[in-house]
């Protein structure tokens, strides 16, 4: 029973104190904001895959709220202290994970994708390696056809936490920069192996380009 009301103490706790915690530092972070350009077509209603690195979603999380886009998020606890935040921010959400329902969670997002939804996704989320794209974000645009969208963050003073994704938290007054690549439709005559390092590449482009405009 101690264990129980402990257990939605924190399910209620972690939540609330995350969401006030990323709206307050992004609040006092100057952001700048670098290829808008690239999502013209996006805005008039063509899906997309944004992706950005999981150590670096602090940002990108509370900048693109509010679009009413799709979300994958782990089945297990933790999966639910970040959906409770996503759906704050305006996110719908697919509960699935590598060994959880991840199967149908794909399943459900080409779906969705197909009827017109953009999907916000951490390509090595949700527990690494680092800076290394699985599999499904690969399968994800094989099936659908629809462009990836690269984010990449920068922030001039941070804390890096010592977690596998070296989460990036901003400092109070500090500047960051997000860059939004160019759309990527990975070639589909390449093997799947090329494909993940194509994505890759893309993906720590904007993270150079970020640090270089910075």
């Amino acid at each position: 029973m101690k264990k129980r009301i402990s257990d939605n103490i924190k399910l209620f706790l972690y939540p609330a104190l995350f969401y006030l915690l990323n709206l307050a530092s992004n609040w006092w972070t100057r952001l700048e904001v670098y290829g808008k350009e690239n999502l013209k077509d996006i805005s008039d209603g063509k899906p997309a895959l944004f992706a950005v690195w999981h150590g670096k979603l602090w940002i990108p999380l509370f900048y693109f709220r509010g679009q009413n886009y799709l979300a994958l998020a782990s089945s297990s606890r933790d999966g639910e202290y970040i959906s409770r935040v996503l759906r704050k921010y305006g996110y719908q959400l697919i509960r699935g994970s590598s060994s959880r329902g991840g199967g149908r969670a794909l399943l459900s997002l080409v779906r969705r994708i197909r009827e017109g939804d953009s999907v916000f996704i951490t390509p090595d989320g949700p527990t690494g390696p680092i800076h290394k794209v699985k599999p499904g974000t690969i399968y994800l645009q094989e099936k659908t056809g629809v462009p990836i969208i690269p984010v990449g963050v920068a922030i001039e003073r941070k804390k890096t936490f010592a977690s596998w994704d070296r989460l990036n938290f901003p400092l109070p007054g500090t500047r960051a920069t997000l860059v939004i690549g160019e759309q990527l439709i990975l070639p589909a005559d390449r093997p799947r192996e090329e494909r993940l390092l194509i994505m890759e590449e893309a993906l720590n482009r904007v993270e150079k380009k970020a640090a270089e405009l910075l």
